[in-house]
């Protein structure tokens, strides 16, 4: 487990490090490097929890809006780890637990493909059910679907403390960099897709959910005792995710880094675009990015990681998403914030500083975090 703001900044250097051997290449040499042809179809595959669906919801629209066409799909397990999906891969037994109840893995993913629109098509159609009796698709069937361009993998806001896992320190048997060769296998015949890595955000500021707190991999399973302690460890924990994502990044030959946790982190610091919600959040206790805003910074850095787009090639902006939030008792509130163009492309901007100009600056934590 890393432990320490000097383990934050050694990581950091090696991250630095592997960028300039070329190990690894991070967000500023994908600036429209790694894309094909503006006028090909790019096809991009995520694979995670409720944070890729999320991450990737308004992807297709801004790509369209920049004239680049792409198909953009997403198999996704509500809660559940990467661990997790490996394991229940080729076992239709195993389980996880979700909202506090056994969820079945190996059927059970939700796939989302967004290829003529703005809206996805979903499989299955209806969504599905927590529990045993849980309906989906498999793995299999969203991998096969598409010549992938790019597979990107979205490990759970455990990062911080759980890196060693992805890196096959395990005693379950589980490698991110075996689950990514079981899933190339999958693939049509020929296909050989580049390979992303999402870095998510620590959990949100404001909860007071001890089971979303993450205590027992960031704060010794001590509870913090006022706001002022919770904000910090969320800090904290959002330091360590950065420290530990170039690590995971380098084990799994990644291509590129997709910081959606910078991206996030530095618009929570803007007082403008922190207004959309609870700090960018759907709730105070909840662990989702609100609608609108917080989804459109985090599909924008894919669209400036994976497609090479810019901010002033961008027009679109969801100007009339709803910025309600749910409040303490499961009221709806309106949050009172109006997403104008100005606001779309400060937003488009600083993500773009976040992910594309100064990721170095933003892994070594000069960026705001």
């Amino acid at each position: 487990m890393i432990t320490g703001s000097s383990c934050g900044k050694a990581l950091a250097s090696l991250f630095v490090m592997l960028v300039g051997a070329g190990c690894l290449t991070p967000a500023a040499a994908n600036d429209g490097a790694v894309a094909a042809e503006k006028t090909d179809t790019i096809r991009i595959l995520g694979v995670g929890n409720s944070w890729t669906r999320d991450s990737m919801r308004q992807l297709w629209a801004i790509a369209h809006s920049a004239g680049r066409p792409v198909i953009v799909g997403h198999a996704y397990l509500g809660g559940s780890r990467l661990e997790d999906q490996f394991l229940g891969l080729d076992d239709p037994t195993y389980c996880y637990t979700h909202s506090g109840q056994p969820q079945k893995v190996h059927d059970t993913y939700q796939y989302w493909k967004y290829k003529d629109g703005p809206a996805p098509v979903k499989e299955p159609a209806k969504g599905y059910h927590n529990g045993l009796a849980g309906r989906g698709v498999t793995l299999e069937r969203a991998v096969s679907d598409e010549p992938w361009d790019w597979i990107v993998f979205q490990p759970e806001a455990t990062l911080g403390g759980d890196y060693p896992r992805h890196l096959g320190q395990t005693e379950t048997g589980y490698d991110l960099r075996l689950f990514k060769e079981r899933i190339l296998e999958m693939l049509p015949a020929g296909t050989r897709p580049r390979i992303a890595l999402m870095v998510p955000f620590a959990y949100p500021q404001g909860n007071t959910d001890y089971r979303q707190a993450f205590i027992h991999y960031y704060n010794a399973d001590k509870t913090p005792e006022n706001q002022t302690e919770w904000d910090l460890l969320y800090k904290r924990q959002h330091q360590l995710i950065q420290a530990a994502a170039p690590l995971v990044a380098t084990h799994i030959g990644a291509d590129a880094v997709i910081n959606v946790g910078a991206a996030i982190g530095k618009a929570r610091e803007d007082r403008e675009l922190s207004q959309a919600g609870y700090l960018l959040q759907r709730s105070k206790g909840n662990t989702h990015l609100a609608e609108g805003l917080p989804m459109y910074i985090a599909s924008l850095c894919y669209a400036y990681v994976l497609l090479g787009i810019r901010p002033d090639e961008i027009s679109f902006y969801p100007a009339d998403a709803s910025y309600s939030v749910s409040g303490d008792r499961g009221e709806t509130i309106d949050s009172g914030f109006i997403l104008t163009e100005a606001l779309a492309r400060k937003a488009r901007e600083l993500t773009f500083k976040a992910v594309v100009a100064f990721p170095e600056a933003v892994f070594s934590g000069q960026a705001g975090i």
